[in-house]
């Protein structure tokens, strides 16, 4: 195994699970469990080979806010700097999921009860935002075990 490297190795874990386990499970049970490992191994590939999922999302909706900020500089000035603060405010060595939640605590109370109507477009590109992370994430789900809850 020290051949190969890790996406190489968790290939061919499920490619083993897929092959060999799965085929012969008849427990329906079991087999919702292979099957979420086999979800759970396709997704921790994906962040070895792409990175932390997070930290992309953090990347999009900073370039977004950023952008915005940029393009309502003139008309809207106050609420542009106060964008260009919520960005600066978490630290920038935060963990991803932090600086993910602190961003998005300072980019909500920019929106909440704001007339602005820069607030406006900044709440369309939060909504935006969590459309698309929530598409990236359903990729991740697994069908068989939501399915078995009900």
């Amino acid at each position: 195994m020290i051949l190969l490297d890790s996406i190489e190795i968790l290939a061919a874990v499920r490619r083993s699970l897929e092959a060999h386990v799965l085929p012969d499970l008849r427990d329906d049970f079991a087999r919702v469990q292979v099957q979420s490992a086999l979800k759970a191994l396709a997704e921790i590939g994906d962040r070895l080979e792409n990175g932390e999922p997070c930290e992309r999302s953090n990347r999009k909706l900073e370039a977004g806010v950023r952008e915005l900020a940029e393009s309502i500089r003139s008309e809207s000035p106050a609420f542009a700097a106060s964008l260009e603060a919520a960005l600066a405010s978490p630290p920038t060595d935060a963990p991803p999921h932090e600086r993910a939640r602190q961003l998005g605590e300072a980019l909500w109370s920019l929106v909440s009860g704001n007339e602005d109507p820069a607030a406006a477009r900044l709440m369309a590109l939060l909504r935006e935002e969590a459309l698309r992370t929530a598409s990236e994430d359903a990729v991740w789900m697994c069908g068989e075990a939501i399915a078995s809850l009900t």
